[in-house]
């Protein structure tokens, strides 16, 4: 039982190991997903800003 043990944390002790391989991938698909979001919403964000500046300066001339 020791052995088996001592041969499990051994093996964990790499530089990179499974766990570390997978949390780096998860964490990658969320980063792509955020970005999806991101980019499909990007004009219609651009957009709302460009009529809140145009509004805000028609506000200041009138």
């Amino acid at each position: 039982m020791t052995n088996k043990r001592n041969t499990i944390i051994n093996n964990e002790r790499g530089d990179i190991g499974i766990k570390q391989i997978a949390i780096t991938v998860a964490v990658i698909v969320v980063i792509g997903l955020i970005i999806g979001v991101v980019r499909s919403n990007m004009s219609t964000w651009v957009n709302e800003v460009w009529r809140l500046f145009m509004d805000q300066i028609d506000s200041l001339i009138r």
